[in-house]
């Protein structure tokens, strides 16, 4: 079986102000309106698709995805779908399934994350520059601001309807800014579209296909690695300090050829991520904010490994989650 990595689904904890709507929006992925000039990347739909057969959730009843690139800086094409969809901040309340009921829908919403002031840093490995903060703050300077001193990054446009059948389909739509070669002095201006669309099975069912021969399953999981939590030995890494286990969330994500072991820190990613990178006496990978270190075999797809990431998806718990990736 093929290495599988637990990608935690990303929930964007903001201010509630998107509300239903009886207003028309797109409600099929050709109806959303494609920014001028847009071409589509086939070769990126490809393997977002080879992803999601391999991991995607069987509770997902349909899935299509669209990829697009443009000439555009990220700032007028996210002016543009705010515009055409009439999208406001927001985000997807508790329980969706208890506030729609069948043909209504929930407005489109959107956030937006910004370039870190870190891009603007020069940095060096030894002696060597390995990043020309000051040629990027130069470029920046000639872009747009979304906000003073701030430069859009990414944007996530979401809005959802409720079938008539039950099932909920969620409409996703990721701005990504292509970034720079500081290397080259090449500000690309250009912006990633991609678009999802996901139709997942009704509440009703998601319980009933959910058995109680699933739930022993997952006790007994739990107990054993509750009572066999991991050591140093069996991780191959050193306990970052302060860490907290979490035996209910690693024995749900783990198979039976590989064991996830799952931990939570208050520290921040970049700063657990460079813990390791000392003590491991490697760097990782990075896609977006995670951190990807590998254990066993090579990145991008390591046999073993160690993901660094944000908690995004568990309220009240620590910062950061920690997974370690071990062939059973």
């Amino acid at each position: 079986m093929k290495t599988r990595y637990i990608w935690v689904t990303m929930l964007l904890l903001l201010a509630l102000s998107s509300a239903l709507v009886a207003a028309a929006v797109p409600d099929s992925i050709e109806k959303i309106p494609l920014y001028k000039g847009a071409e589509r990347d086939y070769a990126a739909e490809d393997e977002i698709m080879e992803h999601y057969a391999e991991y995607g959730s069987e509770y997902e009843q349909i899935y299509e995805v669209r990829v697009y690139k443009v000439n555009a800086i990220i700032d007028d094409v996210c002016k543009f779908y705010i515009d055409k969809l009439g999208a406001k901040p927001g985000t997807l309340p508790d329980d969706i399934y208890e506030i729609l009921e069948p043909g209504e829908v929930y407005a489109p919403w959107y956030e937006v994350e910004f370039y870190g002031e870190e891009i603007f840093e020069d940095q060096y490995e030894y002696t060597t520059l390995i990043q020309d903060g000051k040629w990027i703050k130069s470029a920046f300077e000639k872009r747009p601001q979304w906000e003073k001193g701030k430069w859009l990054c990414k944007v996530w446009f979401e809005w959802y309807i409720m079938l008539d059948s039950g099932d909920l389909a969620t409409y996703s739509l990721y701005l990504m800014d292509e970034g720079y070669d500081w290397k080259n002095k090449i500000d690309y201006r250009t912006t990633q579209i991609r678009i999802d669309v996901t139709i997942t099975t009704s509440e009703e069912d998601f319980d009933d296909e959910w058995g109680s021969a699933d739930y022993e399953d997952f006790a007994i999981a739990a107990q054993y690695f509750a009572k066999n939590p991991p050591t140093e030995e069996t991780l191959g890494i050193p306990f970052y300090p302060g860490w907290i286990y979490s035996p209910e969330l690693s024995a749900g994500m783990s198979q039976d050829d590989y064991h996830y072991y799952v931990f939570f820190s208050n520290d921040p990613p970049d700063k657990v991520a460079a813990f390791y990178t000392q003590r491991l006496n490697m760097k990782p990978g990075i896609v977006n904010e995670f951190y990807i270190f590998a254990l066993e075999g090579e990145l991008p797809v390591p046999e073993e490994g160690l993901v660094i990431q944000p908690n995004l998806a568990f309220d009240g718990m620590p910062q950061t989650i920690i997974t370690v990736q071990k062939k059973v």
